[in-house]
């Protein structure tokens, strides 16, 4: 079988799964679902960064399985496991340890910025009338402000492609045709379709390619630059926004009941918010809900058995704790890992 960018990374993503987890469950993480659960896994099993980054349609994520299944790469059974044969394909680095993930956002939205605001200069400068190459309209509103206080269009564009010029010239050849034939000028810039002929790949390997490649373009631009502030105020929470007004609350010295009452929310709701703000607060009240002890006892079990499973960890726990508590233990785990 063709070993594709796309592929690559599927497999990569099943083998961070440990056998523990289902294809819905790896589907709703490409998805970037913002349920506890998957929020929970992409945490948990080390896919941040793919967490979003396939937003692909069910039937073409259900092919892409069909095929690894296929050539004996995976087997589908009650959850994805990789075989052998599979693992010898995969190559060291792992790729989606270069993809950045939407949780953070940070990569995706500044190039949206970027490439929509270079081509509105571009054709302003022309004179010429042209169809947005980004159509969300955060990004448009974003552009507009940025265009009133843009003055001098022609300094503005020579500092652009010097920046940009720089960047690419750090990147290979294929990385650096990639971004610059994605950008815009008076004509739109190439789709992935369009770029999935002349540089003999699928589209949704080129749509992960060119993540990893914008990624990299990122970390060469000057920090200090014309380009990087423009993503100075972009949010790189990971936290929802739920999830963050119940951890405000927290700090303000609220107990857990009454932020349950004041913000009329579910028992489970409020456990999801606990867990959620276990995994991505740098520090955390654990003593409010499990001891150090009954903590220990959790990633021991964990690391033992080298396992997520909430239900084979509770089965050889030493401590009566409930599935709340180890899955607040194990978000904790993952972060002082």
């Amino acid at each position: 079988m063709e070993r594709t960018v796309l592929k690559q990374v599927v497999l990569e993503a099943i083998i961070r799964l440990r056998n523990e987890r289902t294809d819905r469950s790896l589907y709703h993480i490409f998805q970037g679902k913002r349920s506890a659960t998957s929020l929970q896994d992409a945490h948990f099993y080390e896919l941040e960064s793919v967490f979003g980054m396939l937003p692909f349609k069910k039937e073409r994520f259900e092919q892409v399985l069909a095929e690894l299944e296929q050539d004996g790469w995976i087997e589908k059974q009650q959850t994805l496991l990789v075989t052998e044969e599979g693992r010898r394909h995969v190559r060291s680095p792992f790729l989606i340890d270069d993809l950045g993930g939407e949780l953070r956002g940070y990569p995706v939205v500044l190039w949206r910025r970027i490439s929509l605001l270079l081509q509105t200069v571009i054709c302003l400068e022309q004179r010429i009338s042209f169809v947005p190459v980004q159509q969300d309209s955060a990004t448009k509103d974003w552009v507009r402000n940025q265009l009133s206080s843009l003055t001098e269009r022609s300094a503005w564009l020579r500092a652009v492609y010097q920046e940009l010029e720089q960047a690419l010239m750090q990147l290979s050849e294929r990385e650096a045709i990639l971004i610059s034939y994605r950008l815009s000028g008076r004509k739109t810039g190439l789709s992935y379709p369009q770029l999935s002929g002349y540089l003999e790949a699928d589209t949704g390997s080129l749509q992960l390619e060119f993540l990893i490649a914008w990624r990299k373009c990122i970390r060469h631009l000057p920090e200090a630059g014309l380009l990087m502030s423009y993503g100075i105020d972009i949010d790189q929470s990971k936290m929802t926004q739920s999830a963050k007004k119940t951890w405000e609350m927290l700090k303000q010295g609220y107990a857990v009941p009454q932020i349950a009452e004041r913000r009329h929310l579910k028992k489970s709701t409020m456990e999801d918010h606990l867990v959620e703000i276990a995994m991505y607060a740098a520090v955390f009240p654990l003593n409010q809900f499990l001891s150090e002890e009954e903590y220990q006892d959790v990633v021991r079990v964990s690391d033992r058995l080298q396992t997520f499973s909430l239900k084979r960890i509770k089965q050889e726990l030493t401590h009566e704790i409930d599935y709340f508590q180890i899955r607040v233990a194990l978000a904790r785990k993952v972060v002082n890992r």
